[in-house]
């Protein structure tokens, strides 16, 4: 398939759940609940991120072939630059984070046979999504985008999780000297008009794209996504064995050992040293 057209059906899926997300679920920590959580777009999103991401380490870790391995990442390397083009950086991240991840990154003979090309291009898209100074790169992107655009929604997840623990829902005001002096329980209407603040950076992005779906692509996506969802190997630990795998560890070659004096020799560390009189007396003869 076409990178782009890759992309764009991507952007696609990944848009259609982005859009649904309300702001009921990025309110008290609703997408942490394990059960009753009303954030099911927010989970949905998180769900596919790591349905992309399985996929990537899946269609490359497959290949028996050094070399057809190489041109699989170089595709996914393709597709990565399209949805940056799309300004899709949910998808990016999860791609960028599968290529990044260990039970790729020591695929060292794969490695090899990637292009230089298309290495430093995987290198401009790390330092998009590079979680350095809290995501300082990406902050900045965001800041100077109009929609349509898919932010990596981890990031405002981050932020109202820091909002939240970190300042109460009510604060206590001072008693009035002239009355009983009890403290006053208010509203923290400043932690209120934070956590606002981040869930309207977000929403602003909210804006369908107007791509067009082709049934057999989304088709064939959807039974890939369901196919490593439902697999028993779609884990870090299978994918890991798999590397190992196709790609051995290379064993250390053993360190050499010092010569051992034959038997019945005297080893030369253990002779005895000649007396500083014999030494003069042999330099007079």
């Amino acid at each position: 398939f076409d990178p782009l057209e890759l992309a764009r059906q991507f952007t696609i899926i990944e848009s259609r759940i982005f859009c649904s997300i309300g702001p009921e679920e990025l309110l008290a920590l609703e997408w942490t609940k394990k059960t009753d959580s009303r954030a099911i777009n927010v989970k949905a999103m998180s769900t596919l991120s790591t349905d992309l991401a399985n996929l990537v380490a899946d269609t490359v870790l497959q290949l028996e072939d050094a070399k057809k391995r190489a041109i699989v990442i170089k595709q996914w390397v393709k597709i990565g630059m399209k949805c940056l083009e799309l300004n899709n950086y949910d998808s990016l991240m999860a791609i960028i984070c599968s290529l990044n991840s260990s039970m790729v990154l020591r695929l060292k003979k794969t490695w090899e046979l990637v292009s230089t090309k298309t290495k430093a291009r995987l290198e401009e898209l790390k330092s998009v999504v590079d979680v350095g100074k809290n995501y300082a790169v990406l902050r900045q992107r965001l800041q100077n985008h109009i929609a349509p655009c898919i932010p990596f929604v981890g990031i405002y997840l981050t932020d109202l999780t820091f909002v939240d623990v970190g300042n109460q829902t009510t604060r206590q005001l001072p008693g009035d000297p002239g009355s009983s002096g009890a403290a006053k329980s208010v509203i923290n209407f400043d932690k209120h008009m934070k956590t606002a603040k981040i869930i309207g950076q977000l929403q602003r992005f909210q804006v369908p794209y107007r791509l067009a779906a082709v049934p057999e692509m989304q088709d064939w996506m959807e039974s890939q996504i369901q196919r490593v969802r439902t697999s028993d190997q779609a884990n870090v630990q299978s994918y890991y064995r798999r590397s190992l795998a196709l790609e051995p560890r290379e064993l250390m070659p053993p360190t050499p050992r010092p010569p051992q004096p034959a038997k019945g020799s005297p080893d030369p560390a253990h002779q005895p040293k000649d007396s500083a009189v014999a030494v003069s007396a042999r330099e007079k003869l």
